[in-house]
């Protein structure tokens, strides 16, 4: 049993590269037994009001932890917009529902047109996409009963309310360094597409080029999560230097036969190759390998390849002091 789940965990950390699925559903559950410890003192205790009462907050906590949310600052202000927008859905819904489908129609399309007016001023369009899943739990009130009941509206906001200050609060209690991870899983994924871009030319022999800024601009805009930390000037410098690294690395492939003298680029390769397992488990970098970076650095044949091998002498120390400082 344990060896099946052991695979599935790591078939999911294949997909969720950069950790904020994983997050995403350890603070949901987090979330979810609060609210149902609380709801369990709810003297107008029902099932539809325990809908009202948990699953809004539950799916926030899931829009608020997306691939896109890279600072504290962006998780806590998805969490709130997201709780608003459905407060107002669900009351519009509730009362608007006692009315014919026209009126239902009327209020569907002023309330998406008020949505996208607002997530259209600056500052609030990296919010647009909240829109589609608001629109579904608004819209589920419909079958939830309660139609056109002016205090069951009043009742099922106060609930989204609540549960919404609640879940806040509980979410400010979640470590900070499980968010770093964010970055350490960005991290990994640069110096994996470094690993793949020098396999395709050193053993495949093809001139394909994957240098994509994709990934170093999450992992630039990760170190947001990294503000809580005593080493945050030290991950902001080892981001510069892996991104140093990475636009040096690219650059020495695209004049491989100039810098691969005395097999320079395929020495790189097969550290980094051998090396990645402790990056990829968060693992700090051994001596072993530090002085063999060390010793590469002495015997490269010019400047350039120098330069790479410094700056990767740099990000592992650097490393070292982040994963002995994140436990």
């Amino acid at each position: 049993m344990s060896s099946f789940l052991t695979a599935r965990y790591t078939e999911f950390k294949i997909y969720d590269v950069y950790g904020n699925g994983r997050i995403s559903v350890m603070v949901s559950l987090y979330i979810y037994i609060v609210l149902s410890c609380f709801n369990i003192y709810n003297l107008n205790f029902s099932l539809n009001q325990t809908f009202f009462f948990v699953v809004p907050a539950v799916l926030a906590i899931g829009a608020a932890h997306l691939n896109n949310i890279n600072s504290f600052k962006q998780r806590n202000s998805t969490f709130i917009i997201f709780m608003v927008f459905t407060a107002c859905g669900v009351f519009g819904f509730t009362v608007v529902e006692k009315y014919n489908t026209y009126a239902l129609l009327v209020f569907s399309f002023s309330l998406y047109f008020v949505l996208m007016t607002v997530t259209s001023i600056a500052g609030y369009t990296q919010y647009r996409g909240l829109i589609p899943p608001v629109f579904v739990i608004s819209f589920l009130t419909i079958l939830v009963g309660g139609a056109g009941q002016f205090y069951v509206a009043i009742n099922r906001s106060i609930s989204i309310t609540v549960a919404g200050i609640v879940s806040y609060f509980c979410l400010q209690l979640v470590p900070a360094r499980y968010y770093q991870q964010i970055w350490f899983n960005s991290a990994n994924v640069v110096l994996k597409r470094i690993i793949d871009q020098l396999k395709l030319i050193i053993i495949h022999q093809s001139n394909d080029i994957i240098f994509h800024g994709d990934c170093v601009i999450k992992m630039n805009n990760s170190l947001g999560f990294t503000i809580f930390s005593k080493h945050q000037k030290e991950f902001k410098k080892c981001s510069a230097k892996i991104y140093q690294f990475y636009f040096g690395a690219a650059l020495a492939y695209n004049n491989y036969e100039k810098y691969n003298r005395n097999g320079c680029l395929s020495n790189l390769y097969n550290w980094l190759i051998t090396a990645y397992p402790l990056f990829f488990q968060h693992q700090p970098i051994t001596s072993e390998y530090i002085e063999q970076i060390v010793e590469h650095q002495y015997t490269a044949p010019n400047s350039d390849i120098r330069n790479l091998w410094q700056t990767l002498h740099e990000i592992t120390l650097l490393w070292n002091t982040l994963c002995t400082s994140s436990r």
